[in-house]
């Protein structure tokens, strides 16, 4: 099922989103929609469809949200963002999808309610989207997202602490990839 865009009208947005989105076959069963809109307090996130099959867990439907613009000082358009930054935050949001497939009705309401009341929920739920991203080899990707949110001037000081506070760090992502890169050399040599 190829995914829905509702009211994205960038080129480069959409081809950034169908980059990553490929490299996710497991959820090319489902209706994934990207959606852009105004939002306040986020720049995107990743969400289930209330809709009939909200509760049926092979048939449940996904959303990603995309704002317009980053809230920098001077606001960015968010389709202006280099493809980099943009492949990488589609695929970290893709993994929160992917985090979600196996979650009954009543875990995505338990999940909803612990990733807002609880800071290490909700850490753990972006360190867990972030691996499911690296593990599809969007690793370099996904540094290059964090690099451009917590370097780039004009980003309020609230936002990168946040950022620092629930997310993995440029350098624990490097890690994870040089790992990552030591494995395949090693079966590699065992073939």
């Amino acid at each position: 099922m190829p995914a829905e865009f509702r009211n994205v009208r960038s080129e480069h947005l959409k081809a950034c989103f169908l980059r990553a989105y490929q490299s996710f076959p497991k959820l090319h069963a489902r209706r994934i929609v990207l959606q852009q809109r105004p939002m306040k307090h986020t720049t995107m996130n990743a969400q289930p469809l209330l809709d009939r099959y909200f509760f049926l867990r092979s048939r449940r439907s996904y959303r990603i949200n995309v704002s317009n613009n980053m809230h920098l000082r001077h606001l960015v358009n968010i389709h202006e963002l280099p493809e980099p930054v943009l492949v990488g935050w589609f695929a970290h949001e893709l993994g929160h999808v992917i985090d979600y497939l196996n979650r009954s009705a009543a875990g995505m309401i338990r999940f909803g309610l612990g990733y807002w009341l609880f800071d290490n929920f909700r850490t753990g739920a972006e360190r867990k989207a972030d691996i499911f991203a690296i593990e599809r080899g969007f690793g370099r990707e996904i540094i290059e997202t964090k690099k451009y949110i917590l370097e780039k001037a004009g980003l309020p000081e609230r936002y990168k602490k946040r950022i620092e506070l629930y997310y993995m760090s440029p350098d624990e992502v490097a890690l994870m990839v040089q790992e990552e890169e030591r494995e395949d050399l090693r079966l590699d040599r065992l073939l």
